[in-house]
């Protein structure tokens, strides 16, 4: 059987492999299990982001910066169900997907890798009104403009969730990867401020986050840990109690989160592999 150092470390047993899958299929942590579900397929390259497709056990998802601006349908054994073009977009830096109670998805083109981007924007679709593009144009209230130097470089974005009636986005510190801002931000077309509402001390850097169903928990994934914020329902004080901190060890370069129920999420990487966690 093989071992993973990280494991040890947190007194956790390696379960039995399916090299089918992978060298591992699942293990655990402290506080939860870790499953590889399936790889992807070939034509998704660099998953970004995750949301739900409307039928259990199917998502969306898409390419990081500079693909094609296509949402992808898979499904939990990794086969490619559709894949819609956008129109009237571009995909500049495509980093996280969102969904509101209405249906419409929400497509973050928010990523900043050098902080300078003045054309930050999320476009707004409903599946069942055939993906009619809606765009919400924004900037940070605290961002500078022109050039940021590298150390105070936290105005990028990769996770971001739709929670009553508002658009909450973290951001990755690329500076001193450390601290996390929180901006709410309107989820109605048109051109908006995104408003800072708070701030956690995350070690790393912000890649994706969600909120679960029932309100009550915030996740926030960083490259090798999941941080899991209780809330209390209805709440937006979203970093008000203490994260639980899972490590995500093998989970490689994960990029997209989402709360599949209340106690199960959904994870995938840049390397192909979709995940599921058990809280």
């Amino acid at each position: 059987m093989k071992r993973f150092p990280q494991l040890l470390l947190l007194a956790c047993v390696a379960l039995p492999l399916t090299a089918a899958l992978s060298s591992y299929t699942t293990f655990t942590t402290a506080l939860g299990s870790l499953e590889l579900l399936a790889k992807l397929p070939d034509v998704i390259v660099e998953s970004s982001g995750l949301e739900a497709a409307g039928t259990p056990g199917q998502y969306w998802t898409h390419n990081d910066a500079g693909n094609l601006p296509i949402l992808y349908k898979i499904n939990e054994q990794g086969k490619l169900l559709s894949q819609t073009q956008i129109q009237g977009t571009i995909n500049n830096d495509w980093e996280d997907l969102a969904q509101d109670n209405k249906g419409y998805l929400y497509i973050g083109d928010v990523g900043n890798n050098k902080n300078d981007r003045q054309d930050l924007r999320i476009y707004k679709v409903s599946p069942k009104q055939g993906f009619k593009t809606q765009v919400i144009k924004f900037r940070y209230q605290d961002q500078p403009t022109g050039k940021v130097e590298k150390e105070l470089r936290n105005f990028d974005c990769e996770g971001f969730f739709w929670h009553n009636n508002k658009l909450y986005l973290l951001s990755k510190d690329r500076g001193q990867k450390r601290t996390a801002k929180l901006y709410e931000l309107s989820d109605q077309a048109g051109t908006h401020m995104a408003k800072l509402v708070s701030q956690a001390q995350i070690p790393g850097e912000v890649t994706s986050a969600d909120i679960s169903p029932d309100g009550t928990k915030m996740a926030v994934l960083t490259y090798g840990k999941l941080y899991v914020y209780p809330l209390k329902k209805g709440s937006n004080q979203f970093f008000s109690q203490k994260a639980q901190v899972m490590m995500l060890p093998k989970s490689g370069k994960s990029e997209a989160i989402l709360f599949k129920d209340n106690k199960t999420l959904v994870m995938s990487n840049e390397e192909g592999d979709l995940f599921q966690y058990a809280l």
